[in-house]
């Protein structure tokens, strides 16, 4: 799979409420940036990253929106969505190789 086939079936599970899915789409040594105010978390591992998914809120949703192909690198603004909460716009770049998620990187708009 590319990295637009890998991600269509990785939101596609997400969205769908199959985070167990969407996680199984990971790199055992994936490592995801989530940038916060100044600030940057980095998680690694399939545990730590998946868990970051299995653990949000019920509900969460990631819709793309604008997407670029640049081969093995998938860029997409995204609008998260969750329950009671107001929606968040993020640039998102995912990394895929072998049809497995290897890098994610997300930063408010």
């Amino acid at each position: 799979m590319g990295a637009v086939d890998t991600m269509e079936v990785f939101f596609e599970r997400l969205n769908g409420g199959d985070r167990e899915g969407a996680v199984s789409l990971l790199d055992e040594r994936v490592e995801m940036r989530v940038h916060v105010g100044e600030g940057a978390r980095v998680l690694r591992g399939s545990d730590q990253v998946g868990g970051w998914f299995l653990r949000a809120d019920k509900g969460l949703k990631m819709v793309p929106g604008d997407v670029r192909d640049l081969g093995n690198v998938y860029e997409a603004d995204i609008v998260a969505v969750r329950p009671g909460a107001p929606s968040q716009h993020l640039d998102a770049t995912f990394r895929i190789e072998a049809g497995k998620i290897t890098s994610i990187n997300l930063s408010p708009r």
